[in-house]
């Protein structure tokens, strides 16, 4: 198995599969039993990637990922990245705020032999994202905004 060639599907996954997006790139590079257990979707393979693909860029049309780090060992390409996009579309019970948001992540993708993506962790702060859009306060002023809205409950 080579780094090389893992890296280089790592890179595709994010360059080409979601900033593009092209999803056709799903049937070149994920195997068809993927299926992460974290992801909830009934789809399997290169359509369980579709759909998330679909539904993130009908929240955020434009989103981009950028590779900031990437180590490949085996059959594993650890990832750090950073993405960014703009909110154009409702999303979990929220209106679209018209406003741009910069994550960052970590995916560890797992390759079979037949250099396909056959599994996926990954892990980024969703709070993050939520604060971009205002929806959320930003961390440290959090107990602030729930002692106000304790109060307001109570009144």
């Amino acid at each position: 198995m080579s780094n090389e060639r893992n890296l280089a599907l790592a890179e595709r996954w994010f360059r080409e599969l979601w900033s593009i997006p092209d999803l056709n790139v799903a049937d070149e590079i994920v195997a068809h039993n993927y299926a992460p257990e974290w992801i909830q979707i009934e789809a399997k393979g290169p359509a369980q990637v579709k759909h998330e693909i679909r539904y993130f860029r009908s929240i955020f049309p434009d989103l981009r990922y950028e590779i900031v780090d990437a180590v490949a060992t085996g059959d594993k390409v650890w990832v750090r990245y950073r993405g960014t996009g703009t909110q154009k579309g409702k999303a979990w019970g929220f209106e679209s705020t018209g406003k741009d948001i910069c994550f960052e992540g970590v995916t560890i993708f797992q390759i079979d032999e037949n250099g396909m993506i056959i599994d996926r962790w990954g892990a980024f702060s969703f709070y993050d994202i939520l604060v971009d859009l205002e929806l959320a306060p930003p961390l440290w002023d959090l107990s602030e905004a729930l002692d106000e809205g304790r109060k307001s409950n109570a009144a």
